[in-house]
């Protein structure tokens, strides 16, 4: 019988959270479980932290082992993958952590599966990421606007879309909290804040009364204009967060592009009313009938937002979501999928 090996981590900004990929391991009964969160929290130390040695030695080390620093990790696969058979490595961010020649030191009977969360754009620009798709036996994808361009590469029959999950238990509409005149936006990846910035101002010259809440990185605060009526929050707790999205009468996401997206999944599990702007609109989470989506012109998203917002929970929104995304809805999928790898 086939036995699965978990091998990931947390992204530092998903730790204690209820957000992240990670927490398919509390659903997915893996048999063995290498944790890999020492390995990407040195490969993601920024290069002006590093010395000139350091620097050198990474590009060494990337040149040889197909990654930054010594992925010490590795040695745990390859031991169990030369001491048991039929064993299925599930590799929940494959671009980090699945290294492609590991395949020459594992029995044949084992198999690896990636779950892929960035774009084919993200593979066609990196040689070394593009053989991870080719090398891996299986490739789970996030997001399906994709996934023919991933079957071009890998067959047909090689490739499944199981999207990502959220903790329906903890984001959840409660009538006790009170929808307020305010319009949020959560996130950081492939956000664009220059273009949200714009909107922003459209929208606080239309409604004297209007509030705007931004809840992202630091780093992204020098995109935001100055203004009152704008507060900015980082580093929030979940409790924090959930309590934003329940206050608010609509989040607004300017998006680049899709990938999975928790801050949409945790907003609609919290009933919030959703306009999104985005010119590569990619419609794989929820059905039209329960968000907005308008390309990324200012004036059009602005007036969106504007009829959109309510003071009622989007009740139909919430339901969809965790009747189709609970973690273990999702859990159950993949378990599928890794047994018929």
């Amino acid at each position: 019988m086939k036995k699965l090996v978990y091998v990931g981590f947390a992204f530092v900004h998903h730790k204690e959270t209820h957000a992240g990929y990670h927490h398919i391991k509390e659903w997915l009964n893996y048999d063995y479980v290498i944790d890999c969160q020492d390995f990407f929290e040195r490969c993601e130390k920024r290069r002006d932290e590093l010395t000139i040695i350091q620097r050198i030695i990474r590009r060494i080390t990337l040149m040889i082992l197909d990654a930054p620093v010594i992925p010490w990790y590795a040695a745990r696969i390859i031991w169990l993958g030369l001491t048991r058979e039929d064993l299925v490595f599930h590799f929940i961010y494959g671009e980090n952590t699945f290294l492609p020649w590991l395949r020459y030191f594992v029995k044949r009977s084992n198999k690896f599966v990636c779950t892929f969360h960035q774009p084919m754009e993200f593979f066609d620009m990196y040689s070394n990421q593009k053989r991870k798709v080719k090398y891996a036996h299986r490739v789970i994808l996030v997001s399906n606007a994709e996934i023919h361009k991933f079957e071009n590469l890998k067959g047909k029959h090689n490739v499944v879309y199981i999207p990502h999950g959220i903790a329906s238990d903890f984001y959840s509409v409660d009538r006790s909290v009170k929808k307020e005149n305010i319009v949020l936006t959560v996130g950081n990846w492939l956000r664009d804040y220059e273009f949200a910035n714009k909107v922003y101002d459209y929208l606080l010259r239309c409604d004297q009364t209007l509030s705007i809440h931004v809840v992202t990185n630091k780093i992204n605060r020098k995109y935001i204009t100055d203004n009152p009526r704008i507060k900015f929050f980082s580093d929030i707790s979940d409790d924090e967060l959930r309590h934003e999205y329940l206050k608010c009468s609509v989040l607004f996401l300017p998006l680049k592009r899709y990938t999975a997206n928790n801050s949409l999944l945790e907003a609609g599990a919290t009933g919030c009313n959703i306009v999104i702007a985005s010119n590569h609109p990619d419609n794989t989470y929820l059905p039209k009938e329960y968000i907005t989506i308008t390309k990324m012109k200012v004036s059009e998203s602005a007036e969106a937002i504007l009829r959109m917002r309510k003071s009622e929970y989007n009740i139909g929104l919430s339901e969809y979501i965790t009747s189709q995304y609970e973690w273990k809805t999702i859990a159950e999928r993949t378990l599928a999928e890794l047994l018929n790898t």
